[in-house]
């Protein structure tokens, strides 16, 4: 079984970026009878795989869900339909969000400013910038889109954040534990981090966003922008941004 999962070296070598990707899935494969292969990426960058052997349907929907799907083609996605995706920026206004589209064009989906507001500030007039701010959205952070605008013809397509996006993000705030979201570095060099730091009695758990995007747990009462500095004096030239639930629900909204 071929597959486009949502994973792309960026500015990593395609080697480097292979050989940690290719521990990840080995890792998610366990016991399963079936063969993982990378065969290479897509225009687009994307990571292309084969899973074969007995268990291949059962490990590819594990790699499709911890992964995320990639939805080459453009026929292939529906008006309603709920697609991972990765935040592409700003454009036109709008939020792009990366679905992986390739053919016939490279297209992403677009969420308009008043639909953010919706549904991240309960309607409040606040600044697109302090909405993706105070939520950590910014280029390379994986997300879920349903699709609200589909046209072929014009290649228009917009959407929303989908309920499990909301749901995760609900839980993010609602657990009242700060986090720092860490791009463009493999999770070992971020647990290396915070141990050259000496912050794990203050870090609950790295969590994986892609296989080179990272979320920092904190402890309860941990302040994650106190933590920057110290994490950035070693991480260096990468982006790491706080996620604050206190802040979100002063300035946005209840969760």
């Amino acid at each position: 079984m071929k597959l486009t999962i949502l994973q792309r070296p960026g500015h990593f070598t395609a080697k480097d970026f292979t050989v940690n990707l290719q521990k990840t899935l080995e890792a998610l494969r366990g016991d399963l009878k079936a063969s993982i292969t990378i065969d290479g990426f897509s225009k687009g960058g994307w990571t292309n795989i084969s899973v074969d052997g007995e268990d291949s349907e059962i490990l590819t929907e594990l790699i499709a869900k911890s992964q995320g799907r990639a939805q080459i083609a453009l026929r292939e996605v529906e008006l309603g339909g709920i697609y991972d995706g990765i935040i592409h920026g700003e454009e036109a206004g709008m939020l792009g969000v990366d679905i992986g589209l390739e053919t016939p064009e490279r297209l992403t989906v677009r969420i308009r400013p008043e639909v953010l507001r919706a549904q991240l500030a309960d309607g409040k007039i606040l600044r697109i910038e302090e909405i993706d701010r105070d939520y950590c959205i910014f280029p390379g952070i994986r997300t879920t889109v349903r699709i609200s605008r589909l046209d072929p013809i014009s290649r228009v397509i917009e959407g929303w954040f989908a309920d499990s996006e909301i749901d995760r993000l609900s839980f993010w705030v609602g657990s009242h534990l700060d986090r720092i979201l860490v791009t463009d570095c493999y999770r070992h060099e971020v647990e290396s981090a915070v141990r050259r730091t000496k912050l794990e009695r203050d870090i609950v758990a790295v969590e994986p966003v892609t296989l080179v995007a990272h979320s920092i747990v904190c402890k309860l009462g941990t302040d994650a922008v106190g933590l920057i500095p110290k994490l950035g004096s070693v991480l260096k030239k990468r982006e790491l941004t706080p996620f604050v639930p206190r802040r979100i629900l002063a300035r946005c909204r209840p969760w």
